[in-house]
Formats: C-alpha cells, structure tokens, sequence
C-alpha cells in the first residue's frame, strides 16, 4: 500500500469522524439550549404566578398588558375556558384552552406556551414564539466550542501524521537506499512502537542483504583466486626451492649471494600467502615459545630493517608459551613486520612487545612510526585484496588476520595518538 492511499485511507475516516462529531456536538448544543430556553419560560411563568399569589393582583385585562410589558411574552388569563384578555387572533383559543395547568411548556402550532394555576381560580397563561434552536445554535457560544473542537481535531490529525504517516513516508523514501553502501541514518529505528520494530527490520535486511552481498563477491573472487593461485603456485614453486638450493650452496663464496637467498624467501613466503587463500588449511598446532618466534622473524629481514634504517626494540615477557601452527604465525609476523617497514622509508623505531593477558590469552603489539592508516584503510584493513600502497595486492592483512583468527585469535588494527600504525595480536597460550 503507497503513503497516499494509506494517508486517504486514514484522512478520510478521520474527516467523517469530525464532520460527524461536529454535527452532533451542534445537535446536542441546539437539544440543550432549547431545554434551557424551556426551564427559563417555566421559571418565568412559576415566578410571576407566585407574585400574583402573593401581592393578591386581579386577574384582569390591564394587569395582563403590565405584565406583557414588563416580561416581553403575551400574558392571559383563564378561567373555564374563558381568556382575558382574548388571544385572538394570536393563536387559535380552543387550542389554548386545551393546554393543561402543569406549569410545562406546551407546543400550539408556531407557539410555545405554558399555563401556571392561581390561588383566584384563574391560570396565568403565558404565550411567545416557539423557540427555534436552529437558529439560537447560531450563537458566539457554538462556534466557540466547535472552533475548540476543530482546534482538538487538528491538533489530533497533526499527531497521527507525526506520529504514523511521516515515519512510513520516511521509510518508504529509504526504501532505494536498502542496495546502496554506507551508513543509514534512520531516526525510526529508535522508537519503541511497531514503527520502531518495522524500521529495525528494515536496518537488519539492508544489512544482511550487504553481508550476503559481500560474501558472495569474496567468494567470486577467491574462486577466481584459486584457479590462478594454484596454476601459478605450481609454476614458481619449483623455481624458487632451486634458486633456495643453489644460493645457499654459494652463499659462503660469493658476494650477494645472501640478496639471493633473501629474495627467493620472500617469493617462496609469497607463494605460501597465495597458497593459503587457494587452501586455507586448517593450522599445525603445536607448544611455540613467542620470543623465539619474533626473534626469527626479524632475523629474516635483517636486510630489509638496515636498508630502510628502520631499528627493532623487543619487549617481551619471558617464558611466553603460545599454541599455533609455527609456519602460518611465522608468515604473519613477517608480514606485520614488511608492513611496518615500508610505513617507515625514512627510517625509524619498530617496537615489538608481548605480554600476557588473563589466564587464556597473549598480546603481541607492533608498532611504528611511519603516518598511520587513513580512516578507510582502518574500515577495510581485513578486506581482500584491498590496498592503498602503490603495487599492493591487499592480501597481507587479510590473510595475517585470517591465520589469526583459524588459530582462535583475534587482530586489531588502530593508530597511535602520537603518529604511526599500531597492530595487535591476540593468540590464546599453550596449556600444558
């Protein structure tokens, strides 16, 4: 159903409530004015037969016109059916004749008339127009009370459309946002009504929709990944454990040999990273103490610290015992530690420390002094093959966080308050 039909659907009801409510709120004001007019002619009627009783005044033609003029009604007197004086040609007399003396307001063709009993024997009639509430409804008093009323109403209308009809035509203009990126800012959600748990489903269906969406691309690309990972693998494998082989049988006879050496490691830990997003094999896990571990890792790029004038400082509690698979935290490590140094091409400090946390866990921070990451990088650090350095794959990270997280892990990345990139590891310790 579109807003516009649902606004008639509850607009129009609404107007027939207040067209109806009007016209009964100006009935009853006509009912109850024409009773009061009634009770006021009776009081008149009672109060000026109490006078006659009491003053002893005659019932007579003069005293009649006294009273017509003082009260502004015609006023008779009768006796036997007799009137003085006569109401001809007011009204007819026999239907005069006919009203009893019950001191109530009796209707006589276009005539409101009421009859009170005096102690002489004589009724005090009294005679006026009748009273016509339509036209007395058309009083300042009534359309004070139905402008107060129409007030009440807007003031209603104003608060159901506030309150249902701009929420929904608010939701139904967000509806085109529901495929596109980004934050959505939906006040809706927030009420507590059934407009509130409409606009909180419609927040959990755009965002399982974009997770879906998400997912479905990362796993196109890891296919797409796989088939080339696995055909390349194969190809540079071979070559690489030859040129490994052969370096390291020059490597004590000639110069650069350990450039060699050096650089065919890096492509066989390349190759590992690619092979690991085409088979994400579960980790080896076995006891690895950590400072061992860190202390390897940045013996291997011994080279790539000194050319970049980048100096390592390890802080590391002793005794730190944790429990993974030693090749896969080995490439993780290498790979914050290159990360680390090409954010420092100047120079700097890359600081390496570890503790433990609780009982069941170890933290191991990195951290550097080169610009830090930029929001977006920060938002999409874990994401494959997303990167803002110039020739990067975007698969570092990405596979360094998978590998934490297959070793029940966790890697966070943030940056320093005072400048550089700050990335922290937590593996759970090896129970003995």
């Amino acid at each position: 159903m579109s807003i516009k039909r649902l606004s008639w659907r509850i607009g129009l009801p609404f107007a027939a409530f207040v067209l109806a409510g009007s016209v009964a709120l100006v009935v009853w004001m006509g009912w109850n004015l024409a009773n009061e007019d009634r009770a006021r002619f009776e009081m008149l009627a009672r109060t000026n037969a109490d006078f006659i009783n009491r003053v002893q005044l005659p019932a007579s033609d003069r005293m009649a016109e006294q009273l017509r003029q003082v009260i502004g009604n015609s006023v008779f007197f009768r006796k036997e059916r007799q009137f003085t004086p006569e109401p001809v040609p007011l009204v007819s007399t026999i239907q005069l004749a006919d009203i009893p003396s019950d001191g109530r307001t009796h209707r006589v063709g276009t005539f409101d008339a009421v009859a009170v009993p005096l102690r002489s024997g004589y009724d005090l009639m009294l005679v006026r127009n009748a009273f016509m509430s339509w036209r007395e409804v058309l009083h300042p008093s009534t359309f004070a009370v139905l402008g107060a009323f129409w007030v009440l109403a807007l003031f209603v209308a104003w608060l159901v459309s506030r309150g249902l009809v701009l929420p929904l035509r608010h939701l139904t203009a967000k509806l085109p946002e529901i495929e596109k990126p980004g934050e959505l800012e939906l006040p809706e959600a927030a009420r507590k009504d059934e407009i509130g748990d409409v606009a909180r489903a419609f927040v959990r269906t755009r965002a399982a929709l974009h997770s879906e969406r998400e997912k479905r691309e990362r796993a196109e690309k890891l296919a797409v990944l796989g088939r080339m990972t696995a055909a390349l693998a194969h190809e540079i494998q071979n070559p690489v454990a030859a040129i490994k082989m052969h370096a390291q049988l020059l490597q004590d006879g000639r110069e650069g040999v350990d450039v060699i050496v050096s650089e065919a490691e890096r492509l066989e830990e390349l190759v590992n990273q690619w092979m690991f997003l085409s088979r994400p094999e579960p980790p080896a896990m076995s006891p690895i103490v950590l400072g061992e571990l860190i202390a390897a890792a940045l013996l291997a790029h011994r080279m790539q610290l000194e050319h970049a004038r980048v100096e390592s400082e390890v802080c590391m509690d002793d005794n730190l015992v944790i429990q993974g698979d030693r090749r896969r935290l080995a490439q993780v490590f290498s790979n914050l530690i290159m990360n680390a140094v090409q954010a420092m091409p100047r120079g700097g400090v890359l600081k390496v420390s570890g503790w433990r946390v609780g009982d069941t866990m170890v933290e191991v921070l990195f951290a550097d002094q080169g610009p830090g990451f930029s929001q977006t990088a920060l938002a999409r650090c874990a994401e494959f093959f997303f990167s803002e350095k110039e020739g990067g794959m975007g698969i570092g990270l990405s596979v360094a966080n998978e590998i934490i997280k297959a070793h029940g892990g966790d890697l966070n990345v943030v940056n320093r308050t005072g400048g550089g990139a700050c990335v922290t590891v937590r593996l759970p310790v090896c129970v003995l």
